[in-house]
């Protein structure tokens, strides 16, 4: 009597196991390669590192760590990545330093992601999926992964399931030595390569469709407390693990800025006064008047303020000039 009593049991037990070994097929047969995998794996290899750039979409595509690196003659990566929001970059961080322990901690701040709810898709959860376990991971799953809609945390494919007919290529990727030898090459960027070290190198195409103006005007009232609130807890991260903390914003395109100067001159002046009252460096290329890299629209390939990856060059000389003489 005692077994049949069991038994239910048992097969509710097996069904269980049989769920998620079929989730975790689903998602890495339907999750390609993509930059964050290769990034964490790297910062773990290349360290260790003088200079930590961390931020959104801007810096990745806007800063090219070797281009800093032979200005300054130090060694940096660029942890800066698309829909990075302030909760993101302190786990970022705390998983870097897990790892390879900077001197230095560079906050590419855009301020669209202090006034912004993050996106609910696929990327929401994203950084979380590559990341190692380790307690940081636990933590970040506390904090903000299981916060998500429940099929981020339990069925991860689910917001890959358009994804499922590519099957067959995403499993020869990962089944092939370049993915096991993390190779750059295997990434999908479509319009660019992966400029090493972070860096995203976009290719120029003449006359290519910019968009629209599609920034997000600074609204101090519409400010979101858990970006103040993570952003403190990367002060005092910095702090407890004596590491250097400075924050900029890179420059927008010049008609972007013309589109919407006051939103620009309102937020300028708000972390000008926030990082003030902080302690930390702030610097904000929009409005360097010795910064000689070019502003129009043609090094951009949207109006948001993305760069191309000749133009991230030359602004990442300017970067590191900047970073020499402030050190």
């Amino acid at each position: 009597m005692k077994e049949k009593r069991n038994n239910p049991i048992i097969r509710m037990i097996i069904f269980v196991i049989l769920c998620v070994i079929l989730s975790c097929c689903l998602s890495w047969v339907t999750m390609p390669p993509n930059v964050i995998w290769l990034n964490l794996h790297e910062l773990k290899e290349k360290g260790p590192y003088d200079y930590l750039f961390v931020g959104t979409s801007h810096g990745q595509y806007g800063i090219s760590p070797q281009v800093v690196d032979q200005v300054t003659g130090k060694n940096s990566f660029n942890l800066c990545m698309a829909n990075e929001y302030p909760v993101d970059t302190y786990y970022l961080i705390k998983e870097a330093c897990r790892q390879q322990k900077p001197k230095k901690i560079i906050y590419e701040l855009d301020p669209s992601y202090w006034i912004t709810d993050q996106n609910m898709g696929t990327v929401a959860g994203m950084f979380y999926k590559e990341m190692p376990w380790s307690m940081n991971k636990l933590q970040y799953l506390g904090d903000k992964i299981i916060k998500l809609d429940y099929r981020q945390t339990i069925f991860p494919w689910s917001y890959y399931k358009n994804l499922l007919p590519q099957a067959p290529q995403t499993i020869r990727k990962k089944l092939s030595a370049e993915y096991r030898q993390y190779d750059p090459a295997i990434l999908d960027i479509p319009g660019g390569h992966y400029g090493g070290d972070g860096f995203i190198y976009q290719d120029k195409v003449e006359g290519a469709e910019k968009g629209t103006f599609n920034n997000v005007p600074w609204n101090e009232e519409q400010l979101r407390p858990e970006a103040k609130e993570y952003f403190e807890k990367i002060l005092y991260y910095c702090k407890k693990e004596n590491i250097e903390l400075e924050v900029i914003t890179l420059p927008v395109p010049a008609e972007t800025y013309a589109n919407t100067p006051e939103s620009y001159q309102q937020s300028d002046r708000y972390f000008t006064e926030l990082m003030q009252q902080y302690r930390i460096p702030y610097h904000n290329f929009i409005f360097d008047s010795a910064l000689a890299f070019d502003r129009s629209i043609d090094n951009y390939w949207d109006y948001d303020g993305h760069m191309y990856g000749d133009a991230a060059e030359q602004f990442s000389l300017e970067l590191g000039d900047y970073l020499k003489e402030n050190d």
